[in-house]
């Protein structure tokens, strides 16, 4: 379920705490999990826990391991002409499809991925979403800030390690072309907390529109705190929008009218693994089977303590993996993932994103099934899975002496700039994040010139090189805490924050503005991830430990929000990212600007938003 259920709210209130602040229960602690391996255990449908010499208790920060295996890809990016809902338009796509081809490693292998732009008009960059990228900052994907764009004609190979395992995808992080499709499925096998027969692999929920995510920038999205919605969604590239006539005698040629829902097919009393991932650009979704229950096992690239529910909330950028028991009667039942109105104020989203599950291959009827408890819960709140819910199946606790610099805050407010005519978010009443393509930020840093990243990278500065000096011993690793506060005037918009190169956990989210206390804080076993919900107005506590020193990219994942620069660039112990962690600039990095400084004075279009 979606927030806190009615009795606890009932229990805050006789205790006096605001239910406004959603304190998260407390966890069960550092307790290890209880389970009867056997050391060396094949993985299977009757053993997911098992890895080898791996397991599902297996702490992934601390142990690090090679397989010795590589996994290599090519993907193209291109334009293509494409009507996933029967519409035809523009879309950008990995080698032609929507979604990309997955790329599929096991826990430990390394990954090589060659990219090359054939995009004619752009630059692009592929981000790794939610991969730590432990020493490797150089690889995150993110124009701007790691790397420049990769030029039209040329390519960049990427080269990472799979410390964890999980659901996860790959996008374009150049401005909102994924919202014009180039993003795919990035899924690393390892254990699991529960069995299952079958994966079924990635499902992507994601708006669309039938015209390009360019042109609502240029007219709609780059002047408006909200987007005016979407004409449609499709599920896994696939749905069945509408199309209308352009007046009254002629027919819209663009339109097909040859959409098709996307189809699972389940063998009664098999149980398949789903990945779920919201790759929206602003629509919240509620995702439910008719008649079938979920049970859920990982949430990001984290894995969890099971447990199940009729529908699961998902906000943009985060992931789920699900359970489903094929054991509702055979028949064909729809599979929702409704827009979730609570989460902004017009409302406005895809109310009509489906698919089908059949238990009959050679079926083709519209399903006749009606959505039982799948509705999201009946109150004015737009937040994560309940945190009693989402309990971390390895315990990572935080001890508040570990953070040196004390807690720490970024607030986010409006800004109206040329005359009144855009809106901007900035953050900490400076400037919202506006990034040089030209002038990585990583570069400047590698160089030992800090004050050479430009002011509207937003630099939040932790660790070495900060300001507060660490006391802690050499085996104790430093945290830092940052509370995120909404002090914008603008109500009922939730916002998904996603960080890079760090998993986070998260200590409190509150409708409230933070009291500056830490009552009611969860420092035993938080849930943990890369992207959670701040809730409209107020606040969202999180925390990490300083032991990846990078460039980070932290961003609203709605996608005009990032393109209106709400974002920083969180810069995580400066000197210790000169190579081989940032990586050989001058090998790797620097052939890709120099043909970026080549080719963009030529660009038919100039940068018009933030750039990531």
């Amino acid at each position: 379920m979606v927030g806190l259920s009615f009795l606890s709210l009932l229990a805050l209130a006789a205790t006096g705490v605001s239910a406004a602040s959603i304190p998260a229960p407390l966890g069960p602690g550092a307790t290890p999990r209880k389970t009867n391996l056997t050391p060396g255990c094949k993985n299977g449908p009757k053993s997911r826990q098992c890895w080898g010499e791996h397991d599902i208790n297996t702490n992934y920060y601390d142990t690090v391991f090679y397989t010795n295996h590589t996994v290599e890809y090519w993907l193209n990016l291109e334009e293509i002409d494409c009507a996933p809902d029967g519409y035809l338009r523009k879309c950008l796509t990995a080698n032609g499809t929507m979604p990309g081809p997955a790329i599929v490693a096991n826990w430990g292998d390394e990954i090589v991925v060659h990219v090359t732009n054939n995009i004619k008009t752009n630059g692009s960059s592929i981000h790794w979403h939610g991969v730590r990228q432990l020493n490797n900052n150089a690889n995150d994907g993110t124009p701007g800030v790691t790397q420049c764009p990769i030029a039209p004609g040329t390519s960049m190979t990427y080269r990472f390690h799979a410390d964890q395992y999980g659901t996860t995808w790959y996008h374009s992080h150049f401005s909102f072309q994924y919202s014009n499709g180039l993003y795919g499925p990035l899924i690393i096998n390892g254990p699991a907390t529960a069995d299952y027969d079958e994966d079924l692999g990635a499902v992507f929920i994601t708006d669309w529109d039938h015209e390009t995510a360019d042109l609502h920038w240029a007219t709609v999205a780059n002047f408006n705190v909200t987007f005016n919605g979407s004409d449609t969604g499709l599920i896994n590239g696939m749905g069945t929008g509408n199309c209308t006539a352009l007046n009254a005698t002629k027919a819209d040629p663009n339109c097909l009218s040859d959409g098709k829902k996307f189809e699972l097919h389940f063998e009664q009393g098999k149980k398949y693994r789903l990945r779920l991932l919201n790759v929206a650009e602003e629509d919240w979704v509620q995702f439910s089977i008719d008649n079938h229950t979920l049970t859920v096992i990982a949430m990001d690239f984290v894995p969890i303590v099971p447990y199940q529910t009729k529908s699961i909330f998902i906000d943009m950028g985060q992931r789920y993996d699900v359970i489903v028991e094929a054991n509702a009667p055979p028949a064909d039942y729809w599979l929702r993932s409704g827009f979730q109105p609570l989460c902004i104020p017009n409302g406005a989203g895809a109310n009509n994103i489906s698919a089908i599950v059949r238990y009959d291959k050679s079926s083709t009827a519209d399903p006749t099934s009606a959505s039982v408890d799948g509705a999201i819960i009946a109150w004015d709140l737009c937040v994560d899975e309940q945190p009693s819910n989402l309990e971390p199946w390895v315990p990572v606790d935080l001890d508040l002496a570990n953070v040196v610099a004390g807690i720490q805050t970024e607030t986010i407010g409006p800004e109206w700039v040329d005359n009144n005519t855009y809106l901007r978010w900035w953050v900490n009443e400076g400037s919202f994040m506006w990034v040089n393509w030209s002038n990585p930020a990583l570069g400047d840093v590698i160089n030992g010139d800090l004050k050479a990243i430009p002011a509207t990278d937003n630099i939040f500065q932790v660790g070495s090189n900060a300001t507060a000096k660490s006391s802690l011993r050499r085996d104790e690793v430093e945290w830092v805490v940052l509370v995120i506060e909404d002090k914008t005037p603008f109500t009922g918009i939730s916002h998904p924050i996603h960080l890079h190169g760090h998993d986070f956990l998260i200590l409190s989210t509150g409708y409230e503005q933070w009291t500056g206390r830490t009552y009611g804080w969860q420092f035993k076993n938080p849930p943990r991830r890369d992207t959670a919900t701040m809730p409209s107005n107020g606040y969202l506590a999180i925390a990490w430990p300083l032991d990846n020193p990078g460039v980070w990219a932290l961003h609203c994942h709605i996608t005009w929000h990032s393109s209106q620069g709400f974002g920083a660039t969180v810069l995580e112990s400066a000197d210790k990212i000169p190579k081989p962690i940032g990586g050989d600039w001058a090998k790797e990095l620097d052939p890709i600007c120099k043909a970026w400084h080549e080719w963009e004075p030529t660009a038919p279009f100039k940068q018009t938003d933030a750039g990531i």
